[in-house]
């Protein structure tokens, strides 16, 4: 057992069980010492006068002589102190290494030879080598469903026969230290939500307050009194009515409560575990947090966690929202001259008056919205495959509208008026599917305000003559001309009739107006 420095009151009773009889080991029961801490002090009082048969006079002359003379544990050097006495300098270079901690001196020290317990040379290290000056701390303690505390941390997990590199999220309520854990593969936005609507759910209600570290998910400009809440988060957070609270930069001490969380996941859920995947791990951790470390008595509070939630704090969390939450995603974006921006490798168009501006993209499993300078300027539909056109109309200044927004009706008559060889290219291309070719035939169409309706007709009826429709050999053809061999088509005769035919038919004379007599 560790000894400390026993108080004048508890050697003065120590002392008054000595002289009424009391062996070493019933003194250092009752008064929660070491036999070691007992039997030092004893030989001390001894030298200062006290004896087996002595009276509360004495004791109290031998009481007062070690308090004048400021008498204390570290008085007497114990054996574990002088045996480290020749390795106090070494001990001064070892701590001055980076990264050196009292438990690797120890190591260092076993390795030389000098078999001492580890809080033996602690104590060592801490009265004569490097003091400790104690910490000030206020601890704070929150009323029932005021706030919890949120940390998200890496952590190596042994996942089938692979070790894998995951993230664990922790949410604990501060005043019952009933907690929600749950582990994921990546430190990012969807997750941060989603694990914060499970936490919400897991618990039944919602805290007043969150307390977090400064991470891009929760805040992108971290600042003690004016922070910058991501926009998604603050979503969340209006959805839910609680308020984020984030802790000053660099002092986890502010949210200790589930900093400690931390190694005891470690310790429990990880050490000398495997799991078969990522979905057994998150089973796993939510019973224990409801059926094992939610039902141990807590080292602060004295009582379970769970027990105390149920019973104190669940019933003041505040309610559940009606609606469940609809994650959106948030970027920044530009709008470039084809009047769209580019949101998750789909399109989306706005007016003209936008382009060149940085604005920021809302998207939800439904839509896609866009503000400028917080003003909601556009609403599309939101794309279910990467690639897509959302393109309106209205977006477009006139002169774009006739030929962006081109029907395939409006191609085919523009067509007819290039020559019939284009009409018959535009009619093969829109024949197969004339949606998804109709960019296609515009661009068909646009060729000729290069290459002028006479050149492209030409090529049209040439390219067809091979059944070929595709746009770069039609360009191809416009670029390096038609080969010289080629004749292009005639103007289709009427073919001849037959003898038969023929005989049906009247002489010209026969239509003649004729006189009528009277």
């Amino acid at each position: 057992m560790a000894r400390r420095p026993i108080p004048m009151i508890e050697l003065d009773e120590l002392l008054y069980r000595w002289q009424q009889g009391h062996n070493i080991s019933q003194i250092a029961r009752s008064l929660g010492q070491s036999r070691q801490t007992v039997r030092k002090y004893l030989r001390l009082a001894e030298k200062h006068g006290a004896t087996r048969d002595g009276d509360q006079a004495q004791r109290t002359r031998v009481l007062a002589d070690l308090k004048a003379k400021e008498v204390s544990t570290s008085a007497i050097p114990s054996q574990a102190q002088r045996r480290l006495v020749p390795y106090q300098e070494q001990i001064r270079l070892w701590l001055s290494e980076p990264d050196m901690t009292m438990k690797q001196v120890w190591r260092l020290l076993r390795e030389r030879g000098v078999k001492l317990s580890y809080p033996s040379v602690k104590r060592y290290i801490r009265s004569s080598v490097a003091p400790v000056t104690p910490k000030v701390t206020v601890r704070l303690e929150t009323p029932p469903g005021q706030q919890a505390q949120v940390d998200f941390g890496k952590i190596r997990v042994q996942l089938g026969e692979t070790p894998r590199q995951l993230w664990v999220f922790v949410l604990t309520l501060s005043f019952s230290r009933h907690r929600f854990v749950r582990f994921v593969e990546r430190q990012d936005l969807p997750s941060w939500l989603d694990c914060h609507v499970r936490a919400f759910d897991f618990f039944g209600g919602v805290p007043q307050t969150v307390l977090l570290d400064n991470l891009k998910a929760g805040v992108i400009r971290p600042d003690l009194y004016d922070p910058t809440i991501n926009r998604a988060y603050a979503e969340l957070e209006r959805h839910y009515g609680f308020v984020v609270d984030p802790a000053k930069v660099a002092t986890p001490q502010h949210k200790g409560k589930v900093e400690r969380q931390m190694p005891v996941v470690r310790q429990q859920l990880i050490a000398g575990r495997s799991y078969r995947d990522l979905a057994e791990l998150n089973d796993k951790a939510l019973l224990w947090c409801r059926e094992q470390v939610g039902q141990e008595p807590h080292g602060t509070t004295g009582e379970a966690p769970m027990a105390r939630f149920e019973a104190l704090e669940q019933g003041t969390l505040l309610p559940l929202p009606a609606q469940p939450f609809d994650p959106p995603t948030w970027a920044e974006a530009t709008i470039h001259p084809d009047h769209h921006l580019v949101f998750e490798r789909s399109y989306y168009s706005v007016p003209t008056r936008y382009v060149g501006k940085k604005v920021w993209v809302r998207g939800t499993r439904r839509l896609v919205e866009i503000y400028c300078d917080d003003e909601l300027i556009k609403t599309h539909p939101r794309a279910t495959r990467r690639g897509t056109w959302r393109s309106d109309e209205n977006d477009y200044p006139e002169p774009a509208k006739a030929f962006l927004f081109a029907h395939p009706t409006w191609c085919r008559k523009k067509a007819v008026e290039l020559g019939p060889h284009v009409a018959r290219m535009v009619d093969a291309i829109l024949a197969d599917h004339a949606i998804r070719n109709l960019r296609k035939a515009q661009g068909v169409l646009r060729l000729a305000d290069k290459y002028g309706p006479k050149r492209l007709d030409e090529a049209c009826d040439y390219l067809l003559h091979f059944a070929a429709t595709e746009l770069r050999r039609l360009t191809h053809v416009l670029e390096h001309g038609i080969p010289l061999y080629w004749k292009p088509s005639q103007e289709p005769r009427p073919a001849e009739l037959t003898q038969q035919a023929l005989g049906f038919l009247h002489p010209p004379e026969s239509f003649a107006a004729q006189e009528v007599s009277r």
